[in-house]
This record gives C-alpha cells, sequence and structure tokens, in this order.
C-alpha cells in the first residue's frame, strides 16, 4: 500500500503546498501511520531515477572504449 502511495506522490510531484492536503487525504483514511514508509518508498523511487539518469550517460570514455571494440572486432573477424 504504501509503495502505491509513493508511486502516485512520484507521477505527480507535488509542490509544498500539496502535502498538507496529502496528508489529511491520509489521514481522513486511517492511513496517516504509513507516512514514515511512505516516505522512505518515495526516496527510493527518486534515488532509481537519480541513478537511471546517471547510467545513462555517454562519457567520452565509454565512447572511445566503445569504438576502439568495435575496431577490434572488425579487425580480429576480417
Amino acid at each position: 500500500m504504501e509503495r502505491d502511495y509513493a508511486q502516485g506522490l512520484f507521477e505527480l510531484d507535488p509542490g509544498k503546498s500539496d502535502l498538507p492536503k496529502i496528508r489529511a487525504v491520509l489521514k481522513r483514511r486511517g492511513h496517516e501511520k504509513l507516512l514514515p514508509r511512505i516516505f522512505s518508498e518515495y526516496q527510493k523511487l527518486v534515488l532509481r531515477k537519480e541513478r537511471s539518469a546517471m547510467y545513462k550517460k555517454v562519457t567520452p570514455e565509454k565512447e572511445q572504449n566503445r569504438i576502439l571494440l568495435e575496431l577490434y572486432r572488425k579487425l580480429t573477424n576480417g
């Protein structure tokens, strides 16, 4: 359940003015005690997004290695 709430918050990307409203909804549903777990799940999603963006970056060193590997394969196969 907390994972679902965290995923919803992550997709909405609420501003600071929305947080009291979200807390009120959780309180009304009796889920306010889930806030710490929701927050930790939300942090995991943010960290996953940051890591994904970092791994997607192509550095000049990676590009050079790719080119050298491709050249090596062409030389050894042909």
